[in-house]
């Protein structure tokens, strides 16, 4: 059963799915806060698919070198995990991003193909964000697999994973299970817990300004001091009404 905590999160993470992530970079920075970004080496590798937010559920892998040359200790790296993972994200109840840490030569194997991506999916997790390489694009992306990478390859070598429910660093973020994550074509955010309860309300008047002085950016009428006048006075209306904003979580 869904705890009450997670039927909030729920809220929030459904709230958020039509919002573009540089929208709600906005949002925060009217609520007076940073949401980190992931640098330009994590892509987008499913451009065409609806943005991806979701729960944080994080782990590392050791992919990157030929299973004969490297035995990890079972105490500390398992495929199991990769199960109890999924199953974990399954328990929530509420959409789960997978964020998987490539130790090794992050170069030379795949993270993940098709066929995990639809294990995820079926068990509800809605993306993947990884710094290692992927394989099989066409067929995650028909999964409906969100995916972030750092790369593409061709083949994989044996899996070894390490550290369930670790925070990792993940394109200069470092990402905890429990983070709300947001990403579409322009990269990933992780959302600051401080803003979830004001972030969705925030950004539909965000929205609001973003159009308001999208309309004045276009006067031919107006010089430019002028036209940056005008959308001060937008942005002091629109910042006292986001700061107003009771919290909602």
């Amino acid at each position: 059963m869904m705890t009450d905590e997670n039927k909030k999160i729920s809220r929030l993470i459904y709230g958020l799915a039509d919002s573009p992530t540089a929208l709600i970079c906005n949002a925060y920075d009217f609520l007076g806060m940073h949401a980190p970004c992931t640098d330009w080496n994590i892509r987008c590798a499913t451009p065409y698919l609806t943005p991806m937010v979701g729960m944080a559920i994080t782990i590392k892998l050791w992919c990157g070198i030929p299973d004969e040359t490297y035995r990890p200790e079972p105490s500390h790296r398992d495929s199991s995990l990769y199960y109890e993972m999924i199953e974990r994200a399954e328990k929530t109840g509420v959409p789960n991003v997978a964020v998987i840490h490539s130790m090794g030569e992050k170069q030379c194997g795949a993270v993940l193909g098709d066929g995990m991506a639809k294990s995820m999916v079926a068990t509800g997790i809605v993306g993947c964000v990884t710094d290692g390489a992927a394989r099989d694009l066409d067929g995650i992306e028909k999964a409906g697999l969100a995916l972030f990478c750092g790369g593409m390859v061709q083949n994989h070598y044996a899996l070894h994973w390490a550290d369930l429910g670790a925070p990792v660093a993940i394109g200069g973020v470092t990402i905890k299970t429990g983070d709300i994550i947001h990403g579409d074509r322009d990269g990933i955010i992780t959302l600051p817990e401080a803003g979830w309860g004001r972030v969705i309300e925030a950004c539909r008047l965000t929205q609001d300004f973003e159009k308001a002085a999208h309309v004045v950016f276009r006067r031919r009428d107006m010089t430019q001091s002028e036209i940056q006048s005008e959308v001060d006075k937008l942005a002091e209306r629109y910042g006292g009404y986001i700061t107003a904003l009771k919290d909602e979580f």
